[in-house]
């Protein structure tokens, strides 16, 4: 009993703490705001199939692969996989990685 009880404690301390959840997500980049570091990313939710839109913002410790090294290269249609972390405190996503795709010839 006193092992369900530390745990617990455990995750009550994480979520108040506003510990972040990793996710990975993959659409097609809508918009990009360089001003505000932020991606706005279309998406299809695999358990429901409807199309969201999601905001993900970048920080300046994000890092970038495929076919581009920073977000002022990341442009309106790309096709992006990013890791991301949701802040339980703020529920804003931030990215920890923005992967775009090559261009299918």
């Amino acid at each position: 009993m006193k092992k369900i009880s530390f745990v617990l404690a455990v995750a009550l301390v994480l979520m108040a703490s506003g510990a972040a959840f990793a996710d990975m997500v993959e659409g097609t980049v809508a918009s990009v705001d360089l001003a505000g570091k932020a991606l706005q990313v279309t998406k299809t939710d695999a358990a429901t199939g409807a199309t969201e839109e999601v905001s993900i913002s970048v920080s300046d410790t994000t890092t970038y692969a495929g076919e581009v090294t920073a977000l002022a290269e990341v442009i309106e249609g790309d096709a992006v996989k990013i890791e991301a972390e949701k802040d339980a405190a703020t529920g804003n996503w931030v990215a920890k990685s923005v992967d775009v795709a090559a261009a299918a010839e």
